[in-house]
């Protein structure tokens, strides 16, 4: 008699609900945020463009061992999308002079690598989408969290 075994494989499928970081600076980045929360907030740079689009951009934070530049766009004052990118001058530069496609190919991994390391991996969800790249327009790797409103 012959036996057969059977294989089973379990793949771990992790289904994220949402994009929702808590920054422990008082900003918890999630679909509800508010753009007067992040407006009040000390040394945010803000850019109005004057068109409904409103981009803030956080001070550098530091989480799990990396320091994230996180910038923020709201449409009538609602948040659309996040980017974000791994802010590392020694890595990747400090201003123009020091760039290079490749250093920003480099962070945009870097980057990817990093939200798949809190739970986000690249892909499209129910609740909007994350990206990572290099944008050849701006000239700066990063990720992108859009939500789907």
């Amino acid at each position: 008699m012959t036996g057969v075994v059977e294989s089973t494989v379990i793949r771990q499928v992790s289904i994220v609900h949402e994009f929702k970081l808590d920054l422990r600076n008082g900003i918890v980045l999630c679909s509800e945020l508010s753009e007067s929360t992040v407006s009040s907030f000390p040394d945010v740079n803000q850019r109005d463009m004057k068109n409904g689009y409103v981009w803030y951009t956080l001070p550098i934070v530091d989480i799990n061992g990396e320091s994230v530049v996180f910038s923020l766009c709201f449409f009538n004052s609602r948040i659309q999308s996040l980017s974000i990118s791994i802010a590392n001058p020694q890595k990747y530069g400090s201003s123009w002079n020091d760039f290079s496609e490749s250093k920003e190919k480099l962070r945009a991994k870097d980057t990817e690598k990093w939200l798949s390391s809190i739970g986000y991996q690249v892909g499209k969800y129910l609740w909007g989408a994350v990206w990572a790249g290099y944008d050849s327009k701006g000239g700066f790797g990063h990720a992108v969290v859009r939500y789907a409103l």
